[in-house]
């Protein structure tokens, strides 16, 4: 028997990493899949997977197009009927113009906006009729927590695999916001709360406020208070016009502010969701979601969500952080679809 040295066992672990880099390049295996993450074939799109769910990475290709806007991939879209009739998400579209699509064989298409609905975030479009495969639909009832579950990624180019996480139920809303930070020594005697900072992408520095200013009315409510002005506020939704009166020296001025997205702004000032990546601007007033785990990126929604049969579930509506994503399920969907067809006439 031998005791070992201490200071020999580091050397004695290089070397044998040493000699596994030397019979992974043998084998032309990458060393990065073997020491630090699963391989390639056995990640949520690796080839095995995919090949597992088999006719259904076929159907969810057949069914979902891109949609475009000034040649850039912005959202996904779901095929519903063979008239030509899809489903994207709403929010995504929104500053966007001149859009066109790719359809599930690659050809560059024409797509026409026809309406929006703003209680689920779905937009109705129609393209050339018989183009991909329509969706075919299953209900609510006949799948559960830890079914597995797959979409197209952002370009609709490759399957992703997941399951999904967690029980249906609602996605409470957002308020839009004025992408401010306020003054924490208000006075509430005194009338007006000033702006000392600004948040990314705020609706009211894009208006020309300015720090320094402060608030001294929102609409007809005088504001006394930063609670006054948070609760005011809390009344709008995203892309709301608020008007305000500020005082910036002796003189008071009116501004109309298109409130934003609470994720446009202050989330990119969050720790967590900035390990999140990309997430919706629009991830939360959903009356009903299916939540899955698939990591899609925002330019993903509006694409059908499927099971091992190829079945839709529903339509991916918002990635909310890195291990969260929620789809519409069916019946929601085809509700909004048949109003906004309605709409139309």
């Amino acid at each position: 028997k031998w005791v070992m040295d201490k200071q020999m066992i580091p050397k004695i672990r290089l070397i044998i990493t040493f000699q596994v880099l030397i019979l992974l390049s043998i084998n032309n295996i990458e060393a990065q899949d073997f020491l630090d993450e699963l391989p390639t074939s056995r990640r949520l799109n690796g080839k095995q997977t995919v090949k597992a769910f088999g006719i259904a990475g076929d159907k969810a290709k057949l069914s979902t197009i891109t949609i475009l806007s000034d040649k850039k991939a912005i959202a996904l879209a779901t095929i519903i009927d063979s008239d030509g009739y899809c489903v994207t998400k709403a929010s995504e579209l929104e500053g966007q113009n001149k859009f066109s699509a790719i359809s599930p064989t690659s050809q560059k298409i024409a797509v026409d906006v026809l309406g929006t609905d703003k209680i689920t975030d779905l937009a109705l479009l129609k393209i050339e009729p018989n183009i991909g495969k329509p969706v075919k639909w299953i209900m609510q009832k006949d799948y559960s927590q830890g079914t597995w579950v797959c979409s197209m990624n952002h370009q609709a180019e490759s399957l992703m695999i997941g399951v999904v996480s967690a029980k249906s139920r609602n996605i409470k809303s957002r308020s839009g916001v004025l992408g401010v930070l306020l003054d924490p020594k208000d006075d509430p005697k005194k009338a007006g709360v000033a702006i000392v900072e600004f948040g990314p992408n705020s609706p009211a520095l894009k208006e020309g406020i300015a720090r320094g200013d402060i608030v001294i009315q929102v609409e007809e409510k005088e504001i006394m208070s930063r609670k006054e002005l948070s609760d005011e506020i809390k009344k709008f939704a995203p892309l709301d016009v608020v008007r305000l009166k500020i005082l910036r020296g002796d003189e008071g001025i009116a501004f109309n502010v298109t409130l934003n997205y609470m994720s446009n702004v202050f989330d990119m000032l969050d720790r967590n969701q900035k390990m999140s990546g990309l997430t919706s601007k629009r991830k939360a007033g959903f009356s009903d979601v299916i939540q899955h785990e698939i990591p899609l990126k925002p330019m993903a929604m509006g694409g059908p969500l499927l099971d091992l049969e190829g079945m839709a579930l529903g339509v991916n509506i918002a990635r909310s952080d890195r291990v969260t994503t929620f789809a519409l399920p069916s019946e929601l969907v085809l509700e909004t679809v048949t109003r906004l067809k309605a709409n139309q006439k």
